[in-house]
């Protein structure tokens, strides 16, 4: 297992909160709408505004509804659509996931969705979370070579409490070449203890870069700069680089 370099992805809405993010040194956009239903599938228009609008890669999210992971048909067609319409307009990556009725990852969706996405960068997003099992999950979309990481709070509410969980994902992921990314209830001031007993250094930012940590408000490209000093530092201390 290879070491990882320091990647801090954030959340955008828009283009403001993407600039902002560049700004303050974040290495990844994840550009979402709807943060009140847990983030869906932007539009094609703020897709397009944000990607014009930075330099760093942009992944945008694959959801169509948040009612569950799991996806009928329609949402299949949609889904497809949506991944050809972002790799046009110049996404570099999609993030992604989807369950069958029984929790576990449905591969079959998975691979008509990578066979879209191409040569785009895939995360498998937090649906893990609700999956049955996160080792066997994460077992099962290793097989697909494009997806680069998984996005997960360890199967707790906040990633903070899961921090044995996600340790242990990261060595399972990292013997598998999935990238174990940690987000969900991350604050600026547990980022090192974090990085140094998870060994996590890939991590996924979105209310804890906002000014009131709220997504009613703007990503504070200050408080982006802090928590990517953070984790410099404590990947730095990991690694002894």
């Amino acid at each position: 297992m290879t070491s990882r370099q320091p990647l801090l992805e954030v959340i955008a809405v828009n283009e403001a909160d993407a600039r902002a993010a560049e700004a303050g040194g974040a290495d990844r956009i994840e550009l979402v709408c709807a943060m009140s239903e847990g983030g869906l599938t932007p539009s094609f228009g703020i897709i397009e505004q944000v990607v014009s609008s930075v330099s760093i890669p942009v992944y945008v999210m694959i959801r169509p509804h948040s009612r569950s992971f799991c996806y009928n048909e329609d949402d299949r067609k949609a889904m497809k659509r949506d991944i050809h319409i972002a790799r046009d307009l110049g996404a570099s990556g999609i993030v992604i996931g989807a369950l069958t009725a029984k929790g576990e990852a449905d591969l079959a969706l998975l691979q008509e969705c990578l066979a879209e996405a191409q040569e785009l960068g895939v995360t498998f997003h937090r649906a893990i979370d609700e999956s049955a099992s996160l080792t066997q999950t994460l077992d099962a979309i290793s097989a697909f070579s494009q997806i680069e990481r998984v996005l997960t709070s360890g199967g707790k509410s906040t990633a903070l409490e899961a921090m044995n969980e996600l340790k242990e994902l990261s060595k399972r992921g990292g013997e598998r070449n999935v990238a174990v990314m940690a987000g969900a209830g991350l604050i600026l001031d547990k980022i090192h203890p974090f990085v140094l007993h998870t060994g996590v250094t890939e991590l996924h930012f979105g209310s804890g870069v906002r000014r009131d940590g709220s997504f009613h408000s703007p990503v504070d490209s200050n408080l982006v700069a802090k928590a990517k000093q953070h984790l410099v530092n404590a990947a730095k201390e990991l690694h002894n680089f």
